[in-house]
């Protein structure tokens, strides 16, 4: 089975919570994770989509929602 980065999970964890790309970008300096660009955010998607073999991130969310970590979203945000 193909395994997820900390970097991967974070995002994959963000967006599954409603989070969008400029909200996953916080999340990612949150936790200390570089790059954290929105383009390098879209580029790791697309690997992700492709890798997993998924069309869009919305299916990419779903199949990897076993890896999706509680996240306080409105914590990191609000800070």
């Amino acid at each position: 089975m193909k395994t997820l980065t900390d970097y991967d999970t974070y995002i994959i964890s963000g967006l599954a919570q409603g989070a969008s790309i400029k909200e996953v970008r916080e999340i990612l300096r949150h936790y200390n994770q570089k790059p954290n660009s929105e383009s390098s955010i879209d580029k790791k998607l697309r690997e992700l989509r492709k890798r997993f073999q998924c069309k869009t991130t919305f299916q990419l969310v779903y199949e990897l929602g076993r890896y999706v970590i509680e996240i306080d979203i409105d914590d990191i945000l609000n800070k």
